[in-house]
């Protein structure tokens, strides 16, 4: 992975949780409009290596955004998630807590 929270497939993003849910986890960003409800961001559990996952078009995160910075956080049974502070794509945002930030 070169950054946590994402890996970049030549011209897909595939967003990546590990650790502990119950029921379901979904991406949660600036590029989708920070809307919780929305179920397309739902990510999908891969038994074989024992993660959650989601792969999108890069041009659809770019299309949901007009400016260069994207941001994004993990939603895990109903609840926000910090990013890990020692990742090196960390952004703080005052209020909300730690961000991941995506390099695309």
């Amino acid at each position: 992975m070169n950054d946590f929270g994402y890996y970049i497939k030549q011209n897909t993003v595939k967003f990546v949780y590990f650790g502990s849910v119950k029921k379901e986890v979904r991406v949660f960003g600036n590029f989708m409009g920070w809307s919780e409800n929305d179920l397309e961001w739902k990510m999908h559990y891969n038994l074989e290596n024992d993660d959650w996952e989601l792969e999108v078009l890069i041009s659809k995160i770019k299309s949901g955004n007009t400016d260069d910075f994207y941001e994004f956080t993990f939603i895990v049974d109903g609840d926000w998630i910090n990013a890990d502070k020692n990742t090196p794509n960390l952004n703080f945002c005052p209020g909300y807590g730690y961000r991941y930030f995506l390099n695309i």
